[in-house]
């Protein structure tokens, strides 16, 4: 096989990833592999621990070649997490695409996956309530790339590799092997995390959504209701719960705590408020879900020859003055983002890493 992708978030790059990395060496040792990483803001409606170049360096002592995945898909839900990454594989002509399992078993995913579908059918109860009792947050993105390569790119080969020792979301630190979420909460508590990950003197400028709260707060009560309700995703009279709750909260998880509920998960929420925080509109995203370029984060020898065997793809390695349209989201996320981080690595004074 001569390409196999990973689609990752690396926040931030732990043995975990590590050791999924080595496992898909095991089985395709000639194997060029690409992450296709998430930028700024990630999946789960939050900033990213630390800003994309410096978990680009971290990746690249194990992939050949980290691209960006878009933005918009990095903060979408999973079936357009998915599809975004999808996209990327196909546009790069991957081969593979490896990704963490809690089961390992694609034939148990996909049967277990429409069990709850079925069931909510039948009850009319919540599909991710009923999704997370019987997947695991991994199996739950393993599905939606499986329903994304047979929409997209069937061609595409699915290798799952179990998970061993944690859940994504445990908090505590279980040895050389845990989660990033453990990780993130253990380094803001200052405890000691370095045998948990290769690279943690890579470790700067770090943040987390209660960083960020002042200036979300200032952006939400700078906005009327008919502005609120102009944000994707922004339904069912949110922009009045919102606009009612955020003058009575001084913290960013008492935000979260007013505004979640049996209908609104933690994770659909904090991604509205990313939406809010780069001003994504509904009538932006069919613009937003076009990929007409593909950014290069990083890179080694290997990887480089595999973007020169590209054709038909827009590739840029530097944004500048001529690229910049291409990647407006992720220039508007980068300045945002440092707005807060302190960092001075911006999208057009960082070049691309370059790892010999």
């Amino acid at each position: 096989m001569k390409a196999i992708g990973i689609i990752c978030e690396y926040n931030p790059f732990h043995n975990g990833h590590k050791y999924q990395i080595e496992q898909v060496k095991k089985l395709y040792p000639d194997a060029i592999i690409v992450a296709i990483m998430s930028g700024q803001f990630v999946q789960r409606g939050e900033p990213a621990f630390i800003n994309k170049f410096m978990r680009t360096k971290m990746a690249l002592d194990y992939v050949d070649l980290v691209v960006e995945l878009p933005q918009f898909y990095a903060i979408s839900y999973a079936d357009d997490f998915a599809r975004g990454g999808i996209m990327i594989a196909k546009k790069l002509g991957l081969e593979g695409l490896s990704f963490g399992s809690e089961s390992g078993d694609l034939n148990k995913i996909d049967f277990e996956i429409k069990s709850p579908t079925r069931e909510a059918i039948r009850t009319g109860a919540a599909y991710p309530k009923l999704m997370s009792a019987d997947l695991k947050s991994n199996d739950i993105l393993a599905h939606a790339y499986m329903k994304a390569t047979r929409e997209i790119y069937p061609t595409l080969t699915l290798i799952p590799i179990s998970r061993i020792n944690n859940n994504y979301t445990d908090e505590v630190l279980t040895g050389t092997i845990s989660s990033a979420t453990a990780i993130r909460k253990n380094y803001f508590n200052d405890n000691d995390i370095k045998e948990t990950m290769p690279h943690s003197e890579l470790i700067v400028n770090a943040v987390r959504w209660e960083d960020y709260f002042t200036l979300l707060k200032y952006r939400m009560l700078s906005m009327n209701v008919l502005e609120l309700q102009k944000i994707y995703t922004m339904y069912e009279g949110l922009e009045n719960r919102f606009k009612k709750v955020i003058s009575e909260v001084e913290t960013f998880d008492e935000l979260i705590e007013k505004m979640v509920s049996k209908r609104y998960t933690r994770s659909r929420i904090q991604r509205l408020l990313v939406y809010l925080l780069l001003n994504i509109k509904e009538k932006d995203v069919p613009r937003l879900k076009e990929i007409t370029a593909i950014r290069i984060l990083g890179m080694n020898d290997t990887g480089r020859k595999l973007i020169k065997s590209i054709e038909d793809v827009v590739i840029v390695t530097n944004v500048n003055s001529a690229s910049r349209d291409y990647f407006g989201l992720e220039i508007k996320a980068t300045e945002i983002y440092n707005l807060i981080s302190g960092s001075s690595m911006t999208d057009f004074n960082t070049p691309v890493v370059y790892n010999r």
